[in-house]
């Protein structure tokens, strides 16, 4: 399980090993919207050591129905990255409905999911995101909300999407994560 505290440390309970000090593994799968896009580059170029192929599947504007629809892609990943829920309402019900059926397609996987930064109107949601995985073996919570409120200065003029600093933190984050996930395993 992992935890973005308020102050933005990641909180583990257990040490974490970096899977790239042995062979890489096949392949990380992330699926996302706009805030996927802007961190791409960092994502891939964060964890270019750890899997050897990493497929960033992201559009702006994209709903969490519309990525679960696009998971297939994701099939012969090891990882799976969701970072969706900025263009959905927020609904705790309905996406505790959606992280379900994710971790139902995921198989095995493991399954990092990063929360949403949008408005107080989503901290429901976000609670939600935290006690499915403390629940579950197979799901991570990255609190993307719990850090960005700490540090605004990552903010873009909209206060949703990110400057590129900000971006290059978030595609760095996403990747500490995976490693966190992949070393708890």
């Amino acid at each position: 399980m992992l935890k973005f505290m308020a102050g933005g440390a990641l909180a583990l309970s257990m040490a974490v090993s970096h899977p790239a000090a042995s062979a890489p593994l096949d392949g990380l799968f992330v699926e996302g919207d706009s805030l996927t896009v802007g961190s791409s580059d960092s994502i891939k170029a964060n964890l270019s050591t750890d899997f050897r192929t990493i497929t960033v599947d992201a559009e702006v504007g994209r709903s969490t129905p519309t990525g679960i629809s696009r998971l297939n892609a994701g099939q012969g990943a090891n990882v799976w990255v969701v970072a969706l829920g900025t263009n959905d309402d927020p609904d705790p019900k309905t996406m505790r409905r959606y992280v379900k059926t994710v971790l139902s397609r995921a198989g095995t996987k493991p399954v990092l999911w990063v929360s949403v930064w949008r408005s107080s109107a989503y901290n429901k949601m976000n609670r939600m995101f935290s006690r499915l995985d403390a629940k579950s073996s197979q799901l991570s919570v990255l609190r993307w909300d719990l850090f960005i409120a700490q540090n605004p200065q990552y903010l873009a003029g909209d206060r949703i999407h990110l400057t590129t600093a900000g971006y290059e933190v978030r595609g760095k984050m996403i990747a500490d994560a995976v490693r966190a996930l992949l070393g708890s395993r």
